[in-house]
C-alpha cells in the first residue's frame, strides 16, 4: 500500500500538496484512517513521500479547512468524527452527475466574448476594474434536456489563448485543458436557493419563478491566482444535493 501512495503523489500535473491531500482524503473516506486516529507526524510524511515540510503542512492545512482533520497543540493532527447537526454538501461536476444517472451529458456554448470586467467580476478575479476578461454563457444538458445555466468570467491572458473548442467543454478544468499554467487546483463554492428569472427560464425550458439552486464558484490555480468566477443555475426540479457530515 505504501508504494501506491508514493507513486500517486508523483503522478499528475497538480501541485504535490494537492496530490498528497487527495491521497490522505481518500484514506479517510475509505476508512483506512478512522475518526480519532492520529495522522503520521509531518516528518514521517516528508520522508515517505519525499516532500518538503512546507508541502506537507499545506496539504494538512487544506484538509483541516475541509473539516476532515483537526490540529491539537502539543498532540498532533487527528481525523475528525461525524456530526449529525450539519455537514458538507457534495456537489459533483455535471458530467459525473449525468454518468451516475446513466444519461449522456453535453454542453452548448451560447456566448463567449471579451469584455471589460465590471466592479464585481474584477474584485472576484483580483484584477483591476476595466481590465479584459472572458465572459461565457453555456447550457449543460442531460439526455438533450437543459438542466443548468452556466455563466462565468475567466481570467484573460493574451499569451494563453482559449479556443472555442475548449470553451465548449464541460468542467472548469476542461476549459483550461490546453493551458497548464491556468489549470485549477481548488475552488470555493457556495450554494443557495433561488428562482428562475425570465432569461434563465427561457434557457432552461422552464417557467419564470420556478425553484432553482444557485452555485457560485471561485477557482484558483496552483500559485493562488484566481482564474474563474461565476455561477451555475440548476433546475430545482431536477437536482438534489446530498451532505457528508463530519465533526469540526
Amino acid at each position: 500500500m505504501g508504494m501506491a501512495w508514493e507513486k500517486a503523489v508523483e503522478d499528475g500535473d497538480a501541485p504535490a500538496y494537492f496530490r498528497l491531500a487527495r491521497i490522505l482524503r481518500d484514506r479517510i473516506i475509505g476508512g483506512e484512517l478512522r475518526p480519532g486516529d492520529r495522522l503520521d507526524p509531518e516528518v514521517e510524511l516528508c520522508e515517505r513521500f519525499n516532500l518538503s515540510r512546507m508541502t506537507v503542512r499545506r496539504a494538512i492545512a487544506l484538509l483541516v479547512e475541509e473539516g476532515m482533520l483537526r490540529r491539537e497543540r502539543g498532540r498532533g493532527t487527528f481525523v475528525v468524527g461525524p456530526r449529525t447537526d450539519g455537514g458538507v454538501f457534495l456537489i459533483p461536476d455535471f458530467q459525473e452527475e449525468m454518468r451516475n444517472r446513466g444519461v449522456s451529458a453535453s454542453v452548448r456554448l451560447l456566448k463567449a466574448v471579451l469584455v471589460e470586467a465590471g466592479k464585481t467580476p474584477a474584485a472576484r478575479l483580483g484584477i483591476e476594474e476595466g481590465e479584459r476578461a472572458i465572459y461565457l454563457e453555456r447550457v449543460l444538458e442531460g439526455a438533450g434536456e437543459p438542466l443548468a445555466f452556466d455563466r462565468k468570467y475567466l481570467l484573460y491572458d493574451p499569451s494563453l489563448p482559449l479556443l472555442e473548442a475548449e470553451l465548449g467543454q464541460g468542467t472548469t478544468a476542461d476549459l483550461f485543458s490546453r493551458c497548464p499554467a491556468l489549470m485549477p487546483v481548488r475552488a470555493e463554492l457556495s450554494l443557495s436557493a433561488t428562482v428562475l428569472g425570465p432569461r434563465e427560464a427561457e434557457v432552461l425550458a422552464s417557467r419564470k419563478g420556478a425553484p432553482a439552486f444557485c452555485m457560485e464558484q471561485l477557482v484558483w490555480t496552483a500559485n493562488d491566482r484566481r482564474v474563474a468566477w461565476g455561477w451555475m443555475i440548476y433546475r430545482g426540479d431536477r437536482f438534489v444535493f446530498r451532505s457528508l457530515s463530519r465533526s469540526r
